[in-house]
């Protein structure tokens, strides 16, 4: 699917932040081989296939997975996954470490004995982790690690909704605010204290429900939707910078210039030059073995 390999890995003065950064990223058409066990980690790791079936095995349990599913590995755990012969699988995948990371991945029903999940919406998922790919290899480190925010938010729906147990008053607080705010992230007046009052809740109980289930506030992840959705339509579209500002939920071309710029470290036309003239240009670049 992919024509061809690549695996990206950040340096130690790249990381974003100490509770939760992205360290590697990659894509991989996997061939038909002879299973061999992987080393132990020493960050989380998490996969999604696009096409085809393999076998993933873990804890002395026997996985089979094919296109739509998704598998996550902790730090310092056996594993073992490989293609099945005559479908092998085509995958991508993301590394992340930082205190936060075992929590945020925990809010998407992963941890503890659960490391496998499924996402009905291929192309969607597929989307998000090519732009956490993307924006890692043009070493916007905050950009791919709003879209990794986003794919933690659809596996948290996920998850609530195939669980047979009741959904807590306090995660649903969560999923009716992401959705009000993905709803409404056009609206330049929009307000934490606005979402805060639709679901019926103190905005400071809000914030803290965010940062419990997702580890980023109402506030930073209103923004990191608008740039995700800026971000898209600057590489996509002919539309001028200040209509990209508007059509993404900023008051004017100031504010949208002011934060693009402190949250991608380069300005909206920089950014857009880089893309229109530039495929991929990582700093480090390798073959997965």
């Amino acid at each position: 699917m992919f024509k061809e390999n690549k695996w990206l890995r950040a340096n130690q003065t790249q990381a974003t932040t100490a509770d939760l950064s992205i360290f590697e990223v990659g894509y991989e058409d996997v061939h038909p081989r002879a299973p061999y066990q992987y080393e132990q980690l020493d960050y989380y790791l998490i996969h999604f296939i696009v096409q085809g079936e393999g076998l993933f095995f873990i804890n002395d349990e026997l996985h089979q997975l094919s296109c739509g599913d998704g598998f996550m590995i902790p730090p310092h755990t056996d594993n073992n996954y490989y293609p099945l012969v005559g479908n092998p699988w085509s995958y991508r995948w993301i590394g992340v470490r930082g205190s936060a990371a075992g929590r945020v991945l925990q809010a998407a029903g992963l941890g503890g004995s659960t490391f496998t999940y499924h996402h009905d919406d291929v192309a969607q998922l597929d989307q998000l982790f090519a732009g956490v790919y993307q924006d890692f290899a043009n070493d916007h480190f905050f950009g791919a690690l709003g879209q990794f925010y986003e794919i933690i938010n659809l596996l948290q729906i996920d998850h609530e909704q195939n669980s047979r147990l009741e959904v807590s008053l306090h995660q649903q607080y969560v999923l009716d605010a992401t959705g009000l705010i993905e709803d409404r992230f056009q609206e330049p007046d929009l307000r934490i204290g606005d979402i805060a009052t639709a679901v019926q809740i103190e905005r400071t109980y809000l914030y803290k429900l965010f940062m419990h289930y997702l580890g980023i506030s109402p506030k930073d992840y209103l923004v990191q939707y608008r740039l995700n959705h800026a971000t898209q339509l600057l590489r996509r579209s002919q539309l001028t910078i200040a209509q990209v500002a508007v059509q993404s939920g900023f008051a004017d071309y100031s504010q949208f210039s002011k934060t693009f710029s402190k949250y991608r470290h380069l300005s909206p036309s920089e950014f857009r030059r880089r893309s229109a003239r530039t495929t991929l240009a990582p700093n480090q670049d390798w073959l997965r073995p």
